[in-house]
């Protein structure tokens, strides 16, 4: 909004005379003011033709039906109603600058824009109608009559939940007011309270604000003694509670961590006061797990969780608090778990409410798995049973999560944590629990639970039917099915015949069912005595006519036939071996075999006589329609055997890519299961350095899998084979292949992130040199790539560690040794430190140095013990303690050296302040050489003191397998702190948390009190006050942080118009990087002061810089004690 004076000579134009010409001049020229100049120009035309007629007559003069009529003409086009509202601005901002009681305007015309402002649809439209309604109601309604009027009409048009169509929300704010003034008791009122409520709550930015503007006027009003019913007794804790409640609110309208939780602290205050009621107390609870900054959702769920029980919260906020918790992001062992106390805490109390949300929720695996163990291991005393409604939906949620391992874990924890319900329940109901929680799949154990269910004649329903989905579920695990055959089969004969559905399949997928020829002969009338000499098809045959109680339910057919292969292939007669191919046609030319049958058609590919390629190839597709990871390997396991098997006729070569390409998954499987020659082969350049690893999601789900169950990622392992296949079967032509693929990888990158993809290359290359070289030795050639490599890139800290590892222990060449020590002056600080730690390998090793060679080291080293770079002068230290330490003996032979070494050594104490031990627990510095029953062992180290990823090597290198643990988990310490990582379940929110709790510094920035109103274009001519905004022009202005913290300042302060030398400046990093002021003022000082002044801002920046706030108090200051002093 603002004012204008046209850019056109308006005298030229027709000058209306009366208030009749005018309005009829508009009509006329009304499809005009579509385009903006003409609509501008038309604007001083009206100031002056009411100014003249104000001047001309004493009588009053009405301007409203003249208006209203325009209006009513043009509200079905939102164009052409937009330009009357601008009219209808225009006069009704120059009638209040002329006069008021000189110019009649109705209500009349209020009420009709009131009643029309639901059908606007355009926001910005309803925003202009609203500020002519207010324009109106502030100005012409001195007893309040149509404000009364317009606020039952919109109180009509509300909801039956007393709250507002969005149209009015503007209306309400705007006459906040002047409601107070007609309707004293209006904070009071169902419409204002839960309209209120609603936009505090909403998801739109907007909307929120003006909940906020609500509630700061209900606060206004309380501060001045005004009854508020639903706010206790004004006085100072009230009003500091309310202003509290208000300021966390404006926080959470932040994005940054630093601006938002300083005030979250002062939650609990609130809560315990007292002073706010619990609605209203929800409705921050609900803004506060709405947030979309992770750090105020960590801050939140560990609030609710540890202060709250279950049972404490609201439908609505406890459905919050679950659907907050699901998010993988709260269960990563690589950076933040969530404390599993919280979760004792919270399920401490449990009502039914809480299963009937959790089973609401569309969980991911690892909350599930999560909040299920965390239930199971709660005590179920004082705690509600959940409904069987509850339960068959929470088990639907399980068997809707996508992650297999974890989801069978959870499977077992709902059998687990609701095992008494389960027991309690009917025949009928349990299948209908089981077909909720199991996909066909999953491996099914419960068979006992099961069984012994019909037994009990209280629990025994006789519609309960077993339908295609039990049957493929109770298949998933045959091996425990057959454990459970004698309640099987007592299970079958308790039921009658006709209701056993497709349970009549069953028995037949369990290898010992012949054993009870008798009990099928009387079930089923099936006598399998005679089908054991009988070929497949005639299995098959008998099964359909016996088993079918249906014949045109194809479902039944295929059940049979399955029943029928899989009864044929667990009684495989030898002699059929030798018609294994036909036998092969009819069970590999169906589709959708059940994974058990199809995994026991396999196991006979290596039993039979002769086995076509194309059963291979046909089992080999079949595989692709298997969904059970556990079938897949066994499947998979007995392929790569008869590989293996008949490897001399060239099948590896034929279904290594194959099968690799189809089942990734089964990598490893492929990989253990060829002989190591042939691994090497595979494991080519491309997976050397693909360095794949997963991100995200997976790699949580795979971190949790890892931390929880053990579950070793098949790649790390495929990568230790790799290592074993390296011992055994390597030679120099791979450590030169290896060299060249780090070669490439650096060409590619030179330098990388730590666990980067070139990261995980390198990291591979070089534990393979080392298993290499170790092994083969004495290849100087090597040697000097190496110490290129060393010197010439900025590698990683573990694959550094490595490459100074194989150079110190297997350089047998004294005078490289030295004239790399000689060169180091010449060196940077690290390439220094490299030489230094590769000299501390080489004196320790086994080998002793002669006294010469330990002189001229020692001598080399010395001018770096008192060098400028702190590292390089401590890593000097400390060798020479080593060297010294170790040679002690040869050095006493020589008087005078013994003599310098004792001085040496107390002056190396002195400079690390008696820290020499403690120093020396670095991995660089141990003398790691090979255990005698481990090639592995120095790499075990390296991996976990560095704290290489979970999944790129496995060697088993959990600290208790180490003899020095206490050393290493130190040096593992020193290393995570000189690095600056962090261990796991750490993150950086941890310190801003820390930081947070310290300090507790605030920052919020004070919006003007005025600063409601959505801005609009409506603009006005007034020759009282012609406009202009401020220019500031900076065109002179050459130092960037300066434009920018100009611009910044105009922004706070509102003007709209900067004038720079270039448009460039605005894209560089100096004109923007201003914002640093993020602490705020420390709480505990704020109650130390007499007063707080805050400045009024407009605009989107948060803050002014420091130098500019101070210059504008000291300048108030000035301007009211000082230079008001001199003047007087």
């Amino acid at each position: 909004m603002g004012s204008y004076e046209s850019v056109f000579d308006t005298t030229e134009q027709p000058q209306p005379s009366t208030i009749e010409k005018l309005f009829a001049f508009l009509q006329e020229h009304f499809h005009e003011y579509h385009e903006p100049n003409n609509l501008y120009s038309v604007l001083p035309i009206i100031y002056r033709c009411l100014q003249r007629n104000k001047n001309d007559t004493k009588a009053t003069i009405d301007v409203g039906g003249p208006l209203l009529e325009l209006l009513r003409q043009h509200k079905d086009n939102e164009d052409d109603f937009e330009i009357a509202i601008q009219i209808t601005y225009q006069v009704l901002c120059t009638v209040i600058e002329l006069d008021t009681q000189v110019f009649k305007l109705n209500g009349e015309m209020i009420l009709f824009l009131t009643e029309l402002t639901p059908t606007i649809q355009r926001k910005q439209l309803i925003t202009k109608t609203v500020l002519c309604i207010q324009y109106y109601l502030k100005n012409f309604d001195q007893d309040y009559l149509i404000v009364k009027e317009v606020w039952n009409i919109v109180k009509q048009r509300a909801s039956a939940s007393m709250i507002l169509i969005i149209a009015d929300f503007e209306i309400l704010v705007q006459m906040i007011d002047l409601l107070r003034e007609s309707e004293h008791d209006i904070f009071n009122g169902p419409h204002f309270l839960a309209t209120t409520k609603h936009l505090l709550n909403s998801d739109d930015r907007f909307e929120r604000k003006c909940g906020r503007w609500l509630l700061k006027r209900s606060v206004h009003w309380l501060t001045n003694q005004i009854s508020v019913a639903w706010m206790p007794k004004v006085n100072e804790s009230v009003e500091i509670s309310w202003l509290i409640y208000m300021t966390i609110l404006e926080s959470l309208e932040e994005e940054q961590t630093h601006l938002i939780l300083p005030s979250l602290h002062n939650l609990n205050e609130l809560r315990n006061s007292g002073t706010i009621q619990d609605d209203w107390l929800e409705i921050l609870y609900s803004r506060l797990l709405k947030h979309s900054n992770v750090l105020v959702k960590r801050w939140a769920i560990e609030y609710f969780m540890s202060i709250f029980t279950s049972n404490d919260l609201s439908t609505e906020v406890l459905k919050q608090v679950l659907e907050i918790s699901n998010s993988n992001y709260f269960y990563n062992h690589e950076n933040y778990f969530l404390h599993r106390d919280h979760f004792a805490h919270f399920l401490s109390k449990i009502s039914q409410l809480f299963y009937t949300l959790f089973g609401d929720i569309n969980w991911q695996s690892v909350p599930m798995y999560t909040w299920l163990k965390c239930l199971n291991d709660q005590t179920k005393m004082n705690n509600a049973e959940p409904t069987y409604e509850s339960l068959i939906q929470i088990a639907s949620r399980v068997r809707a999560l996508r992650n297999y391992n974890i989801r069978e874990k959870a499977i077992d924890m709902m059998n687990k944590c609701f095992a008494n319900e389960l027991e309690k329940m009917s025949l009928k109901k349990y299948i209908n629990f089981v077909e909720a929680l199991y996909n066909p799949t999953d491996i099914f154990s419960q068979y006992d639970l099961l069984f012994n269910k019909p037994l009990d004649a209280d629990l025994w329903e006789p519609e309960t039917s077993f339908s295609e989905r039990l049957l493929l579920i109770l298949c998933s695990n045959v091996k425990e099915l057959e454990t459970a055959l004698f309640s099987l089969l007592k299970f079958l004969q308790a039921i009658p015949k006709e209701q056993h559905g497709f349970l009549s399949f069953i028995s037949f997928y369990i290898k010992d069912a012949s054993k009870h020829t008798h009990i099928f002969l009387e079930l089923y009338d099936l006598n399998l005595e005679t089908l054991d000499t009988s070929d497949l098809s005639h299995v098959i045959d008998d099964f359909t006519k016996k088993l079918v109680w249906d014949t045109s339910n194809e479902r039944q057919r295929v059940q049979a036939f399955y029943a029928a292969v899989t009864y044929y292939l667990n009684h495989f007669p030898k002699e059929a071996c030798v018609k294994f191919e036909k036998t092969s046609a009819i069970v590999l030319n169906s589709s959708d075999l059940p994974p058990c049958t199809l995994s026991l058609f396999s196991t006979l590919i290596n039993s039979a006589v002769h086995v076509n390629r194309w059963i291979i190839d046909q089992l080999i597709d079949q595989l692709q329609t298997v969904k059970g990871e556990c079938i897949i390997q066994k499947i998979f396991w007995e392929i790569m055997v008869y590989i293996n098997k008949n490897n001399d006729k060239g099948i590896l070569e034929i279904y290594g890519e194959k099968l690799i390409a189809n089942y990734p998954k089964c990598h490893l499987l492929y990989m253990s299961s060829i002989q190591m020659s042939n691994l090497l082969k595979m494991f080519d350049k491309n997976l050397l350095l693909s360095g794949n690893f997963v991100n995200g999601d997976p790699r949580i789900e795979a971190v949790f899998q890892y931390y929880e169950f053990g579950n070793q990622p098949d790649e790390a392992i495929l990568r230790f084979l790799w290592l074993v296949a390296l011992n055994a079967h390597g030679d120099k032509s791979y450590i030169k292949f290896l060299l060249d693929c780090h070669k490439e990888c650096t060409k590619k990158k030179p330098r990388y992130y730590e666990h980067s993809r070139e990261h995980r290359s390198k990291f591979r290359i070089a534990c393979g040199i080392y298993i290499l070289y170790e092994k083969l030795k004495g290849d100087d050639n090597i040697l000097d790539e190496i110490w290129k490599i060393l010197l010439n890139e900025n590698n990683q800290p573990d694959v550094a560690f490595i490459y100074e590892h194989i150079v110190g222990y297997f350089e047998q060449r004294f005078e490289i040794l030295l004239a790399y020590l000689q060169k180091m002056p010449a060196l940077t600080a690290s390439q220094q430190i490299t030489v230094a730690v590769i000299t501390n390998h080489f004196c320790l090793r086994d080998e002793l140095l002669q006294l010469a060679q330990l002189k001229e080291i020692i001598q080399n080293l010395l001018p770096f013990v008192m060098g400028s770079n702190f590292q390089t002068r401590l890593y000097c230290q400390l060798i020479l303690w080593n060297i010294m330490a170790k040679y002690d003996a040869i050095f006493n032979s020589d008087n005078q050296m013994h003599v310098l070494m004792q001085q040496l050594m107390q002056a190396i104490m002195s400079a690390t302040n008696g820290n020499v031990d403690e120093h020396l627990k670095d991995v660089r510095l141990l003398p790691l050489r090979k255990s005698a029953n481990d090639d592995f062992y120095f790499l075990k180290v390296i991996t976990y003191v560095t704290c290489v990823p979970f999944d790129e090597l496995y060697l088993g290198r959990e600290m208790i397998v180490f003899e020095d643990a206490k050393l290493f988990e130190q040096c593992k310490e020193n290393f995570l702190k000189k690095y600056n990582k962090k261990r796991a379940n750490t993150s950086e929110i941890e310190d801003e948390h820390k930081k947070s709790d310290v300090n507790n510094s605030i920052q919020r920035k004070m919006n003007p009190v005025n600063n409601i109103l959505t801005e609009t274009d409506l603009i006005t001519y007034s020759s009282a006050n012609p406009a202009s905004n401020m220019y500031v022009v900076a065109s002179l202005i050459d130092k960037l942080p300066n434009l920018g913290g100009i611009a910044r300042t105009c922004e706070v302060l509102g003007i709209k118009n900067f004038v720079i030398n270039s448009k460039m400046h605005i894209e560089k990093p100096d004109f923007k990087n201003l914002r640093h002021e993020k602490d705020g003022i420390p709480a505990s000082l704020l109650g130390m002061l007499d007063y707080i002044v805050e400045i009024p801002q407009s605009g989107n920046v948060r803050s002014l810089n420091v130098h500019v706030t101070a210059a504008l108090f000291m300048w108030e200051y000035c301007k009211q004690h000082i230079l008001s002093q001199a003047i007087n």
